[in-house]
């Protein structure tokens, strides 16, 4: 940290609420507040995305070019600071925010179907042909689906329950963007499939935009951690992948995994879909950063400026600590001194997304988000809507603001369950 921020962090004032924008002129209010130094942007160190962490590019010759990119006001993001409950308590424990009633007194479903447009409309994000020939390849229909998948301790979730004709129908139509959403769930995560019971382990579609084909399946289990784990290219894949590793669990199931990992062989043969675990290499070959969920970020890296990304000013094990410190601090006071802390962290990297290092706000807001912390969600919404407009990412912009409004945790995050 620099010493300029070293002194804001101790200087015992109250924090201006306008920061490094503040418009005021009154020497008194200078006298009681304090703000952020104002430090020159020429001395912010830029990254190379793919070289080793501390290893600078020179950027002497890059730093004209890129102060040359102007973004038009009209398509900075506005914030709907309402859409964010202003309680501030800080942990994850028993987090959710004050429900009211959202479904309709008589509950309605929606027909089945297998239309993608109508998927899309709903959830805002396409599902790739190998969703469909999964639900193909179960059974006949619904009942028996649910029973193949109930023997290996499977159930559908999300968009299946539209084509299993179990979707209500809701007035509001951004409240299926959150139907089994689990806590840890990022807009980039779909949740397709989880584990039965009281299970938090879910299966689901990563992507890095709502405009294209999945990377990858991953896991998560949401009562662990925030950490997701690439599974497979496809579902077929993926879930070979969950059998393997469950048929060793108990011996009641171990028959009926060997009898459906035989069943999506064949299927997989016959549609050229590979039953291989994903190789990781192909997503660090692209990806910019890890970020706390461990899946990594993909952003538009302009070659030869390597504008588009640079790392956040601290390390993350060093956010990591302040976001421990921030869950379990006793007192506001003690709170609001970890808050200082923290700001640099996120006035630099607004700084930089200001320089158009899109990619450093998107890293930013999903290390806030991956914290859990609810005095955070504020700020997860500002750096996450921003970078994902910015980035032409305006789908998970809804799903974003959607999520953080009933954010809840829980292995139940069906609609159906308020």
């Amino acid at each position: 940290m620099s010493v300029e921020w070293k002194k804001y962090v101790e200087d015992p004032r109250q924090v201006c609420k306008y920061g490094g924008k503040c418009y005021q002129k009154n020497p008194a209010h200078h006298e009681n507040f304090k703000h952020p130094p104002n430090l020159s942007k020429g001395k912010l160190p830029r990254f190379h995305p793919y070289k080793k962490k501390g290893q600078i590019a020179n950027d002497s010759s890059q730093r004209k070019d890129k102060e040359s990119v102007v973004v038009p006001e009209q398509h900075k993001p506005k914030v709907n600071e309402d859409s964010l409950n202003s309680n501030s308590q800080t942990g994850t424990e028993n987090h959710s925010h004050d429900h009211v009633s959202v479904l309709p007194e008589s509950i309605t479903f929606l027909d089945k179907s297998m239309d993608n447009n109508m998927l899309k409309e709903l959830f805002l994000v396409e599902m790739p042909q190998n969703f469909f020939k999964f639900y193909e390849t179960l059974g006949d229909t619904v009942s028996a689906i649910e029973k193949t998948l109930g023997s290996v301790n499977l159930e559908m979730i999300g968009p299946y329950d539209l084509l299993a004709g179990k979707l209500p129908k809701l007035d509001d139509k951004n409240l299926y963007l959150i139907h089994w959403r689990f806590y840890y769930d990022p807009p980039e995560f779909q949740a397709v499939l989880k584990r039965k019971g009281n299970s938090e382990f879910h299966i689901g579609y990563f992507r890095d935009s709502p405009d294209e084909e999945p990377v990858f399946v991953a896991s998560n289990d949401s009562a662990k951690d925030c950490h997701i784990t690439p599974m497979s290219d496809n579902l077929f894949g993926a879930v070979f992948n969950y059998l393997q590793k469950e048929k060793m669990s108990s011996p009641f199931v171990s028959i009926a995994c060997e009898k459906l990992m035989e069943k999506l062989k064949k299927a997989a043969n016959d549609n050229g879909y590979s039953l291989e675990e994903y190789n990781m290499k192909k997503r660090w070959a692209k990806a910019v950063t890890k970020t706390f969920h461990g899946a990594g970020i993909v952003v538009p890296v302009e070659k030869k400026t390597q504008v588009g990304y640079r790392h956040l000013v601290e390390k993350d094990g060093k956010i990591k600590e302040m976001f421990t410190k921030l869950q379990n601090a006793k007192s506001e006071t003690e709170k609001d001194s970890i808050l200082s802390e923290l700001q640099p962290v996120i006035t630099y990297a607004n700084i930089a997304v200001d320089e158009c290092d899109f990619g450093t706000g998107l890293e930013l807001g999903i290390d806030l988000f991956c914290s859990g912390l609810k005095v955070l969600e504020r700020n997860t919404l500002c750096s996450l809507s921003s970078a994902y407009s910015l980035l032409n990412r305006d789908a998970f912009v809804k799903i974003i603001e959607t999520h953080l409004k009933h954010r809840r945790n829980g292995p139940n995050m069906s609609i159906l369950s308020w």
